[in-house]
């Protein structure tokens, strides 16, 4: 179960809230809270359809949604719970990154097309300011009475047009160079507050009394700017969740109401107070310098079913399943569960030695230590070089050592392979195993790591090299042994598993192709088409496949001439990722998803 949540919302004294995710019957979960008690005033499921909430805005009356992977912003009467699709402003794959309601208009930024727009609350007529950059986009808009500003991820650019339309001006040049590029902003008395990686950055529109302030060393960005009733500036930090007053030339801490989430909401009140909303699903109210009250939306009606993001089976008997935001521990054999926070969404797990489980987080790239027993999460540290998402963890037991395998941040092609040497948490990063791509995925047989990459990297426009690479890597070394293009028109490889002298590779580009690879010939001796990309991994000398796009579970063949066999036929959807394998001590069954439900498959013989 989780609460995660996107968008958020305030009118009067209620905080409105959207799920992250669809509930599994397709509808979008609303609640509203009381701003002061934290108490639920309404759940409600909204047949929208999308992917999810991404981003709500509101006017006093009315609660406006955009969702995720929608051509229109809805509109929601908390009043009479009318709920209609009200603005047509994109296509159909529209995300909407920001909604912001200034005079008469709603202003709104969106992905894919990096646009901002805004539309009249009167009659729901759109028009368009322009695209900020060549990033898909744009997370940030803040209006006043004469600009309307709107920020893009990176490449981060900032541009301004005059409100009432016209050509709009480049204000990138008063900005600092940022990995992500520009999270959130805001406007007050004419001078522009953005957070741009890992500065806060001050300016008037010409770049008069510009002011760059540093962020702590222990907070990862500033994701959410506000400014109050009383024009005081507050700035809220990602991972930290440290609270900071934004002076004239600093940001002094004020407060901590939460530790470890992303935040999706930072409101002012007008009793003085601040609300802020967490990607978990926390609501909390605070004072500056002051005592924060914090309710879980989970426990309190809003809590759903999501897809996951990763499973272990663990050598306990149990079986960890992360979410966003959240890990849930079962015990099938007892028909129990466990659950408990964690601080972003969990892409891989591994276990280690005390059964140490060892999970990869997004989006902060940090890898961190679960206790089995207290379910205790140390930091290990964050992998350096630029990277966003943990695609796999291995753990190499004889030498007693993490080996991740991730891909870059936004707009990036340069994906990583991580040692991390666990006598001391040491991070050494590798970006040159696999150049100008991903790496995806990596097995590790004996004292090789095999590792295959992706050209296109992470949500870029389109490669810089044509062909995706496969490499072999020393992990005693930690020196390149190969590297080869062993498929001239692939782009992107998706998974890679090695048994005996095979390795055998699924694809993303081409989708769903795979072969196996004689490391001692170094030919191709088997190769065909399963449709989709997902899995490919195995146990006890035999090989299989789990697939999006046919959600189907194969074996495949182990020997040249042999036939797939088709195991389980359109399995119900229930990955956010791709799906996996969680194979049981003996190798007669695997642990997965069948839909929203964990389940086990047994894996006849042939």
């Amino acid at each position: 179960m989780t609460a995660a949540v996107r968008g958020a919302a305030v009118i009067g004294d209620s905080v409105f809230i959207t799920s992250r995710f669809n509930t599994p019957e397709g509808k979008m979960r609303l609640g509203e809270f009381d701003v002061h008690t934290g108490e639920t005033r309404a759940i409600e499921d909204l047949a929208i359809a999308s992917n999810g909430g991404q981003k709500l805005a509101a006017d006093g009356r009315y609660v406006y949604i955009g969702p995720a992977g929608s051509a229109y912003v809805h509109r929601y009467d908390p009043a009479t719970k009318e709920l209609v699709a009200w603005a047509r402003a994109g296509g159909a794959t529209t995300w909407y990154y920001d909604m912001v309601v200034h005079g008469e208009h709603l202003y709104i930024g969106t992905y894919p097309d990096c646009t901002v727009r805004r539309v009249r609350l009167a009659d729901a007529a759109v028009e368009t300011y322009g695209r900020i950059s060549t990033s898909r986009y744009a997370t940030a808009v803040a209006v006043d009475d004469e600009y309307v500003y709107g920020g893009s991820a990176a490449p981060g650019t900032l541009l301004a047009w005059p409100r009432a339309g016209g050509a709009a001006t480049n204000l990138t040049a008063h900005l600092s160079a940022s990995p992500v590029g520009i999270l959130d902003m805001a406007v007050s008395d004419g001078v522009l507050y953005v957070a741009s990686g890992r500065q806060l950055i001050s300016f008037h529109r010409d770049g008069y009394g510009r002011v760059v302030r540093e962020i702590p060393a222990e907070d990862r960005y500033v994701d959410q700017v506000t400014v109050s009733g009383d024009g005081r500036v507050y700035a809220l930090c990602r991972l930290t969740t440290n609270l900071y007053e934004v002076t004239a030339d600093a940001l002094v801490k004020v407060g901590q109401p939460l530790t470890n989430v992303e935040n999706q909401l930072l409101a002012p009140l007008p009793d003085g107070a601040l609300l802020g909303v967490s990607g978990l699903g926390h609501v909390w109210k605070a004072r500056p310098d002051g005592a924060a009250a914090v309710w879980q939306t989970a426990s309190r009606g809003f809590g759903y079913p999501e897809t996951i993001q990763s499973m272990l089976r663990h050598t306990r008997n149990t079986v960890w399943v992360g979410g966003h935001y959240a890990m849930t521990v079962h015990r099938p054999e007892a028909g129990s569960s466990e659950r408990f926070d964690i601080n972003g969404e969990v892409k891989a797990m591994a276990e280690g030695r005390a059964g140490t489980v060892y999970a990869g987080l997004y989006p902060s790239a940090q890898i961190v230590a679960i206790d089995p027993d207290s379910f205790e999460i140390t930091p290990l540290g964050l992998i350096g070089g630029n990277q966003l998402r943990t695609k796999r963890i291995v753990h190499d037991r004889e030498r007693n050592q993490l080996i991740v395998a991730t891909s870059p941040q936004t707009t990036r092609h340069n994906g990583a392979l991580t040692f991390v040497d666990l006598a001391d948490n040491r991070f050494d990063t590798h970006l040159e195993y696999l150049p100008d791509q991903s790496v995806m995925d990596v097995v590790v047989q004996g004292s090789t790591a095999y590792l295959v990459g992706d050209t296109y990297g992470e949500a870029t426009s389109g490669p810089i090299r044509a062909v995706a690479q496969v490499a072999a890597v020393d992990v005693v070394t930690r020196q390149l042994l190969w590297r080869e293009e062993i498929k001239p028109d692939w782009q992107s490889y998706e998974s890679v598993y090695v048994v005996g002298n095979l390795l055998y590779a699924m694809g993303r580009r081409p989708r769903g192709a795979w072969f196996a690879y004689d490391l001692h010939t170094r030919t191709i001796v088997m190769e065909g088409d399963l449709g989709g990309y997902g899995q490919v991994n195995g146990v006890d000398g035999r090989v299989f496949s789990w697939v999006h796009w046919t959600n189907d579970i194969c074996e495949l063949p182990t020997v040249p001439g042999g036939t797939v066999t088709t195991w389980y036929d359109n399995v119900p959807r229930g990955w956010y990722n791709n799906p996996a394998f969680h194979f049981t001590p003996d190798g007669r069954s695997t642990w997965g998803m069948s839909g929203m439900d964990l389940a086990r498959f047994p894996l006849p013989k042939k």
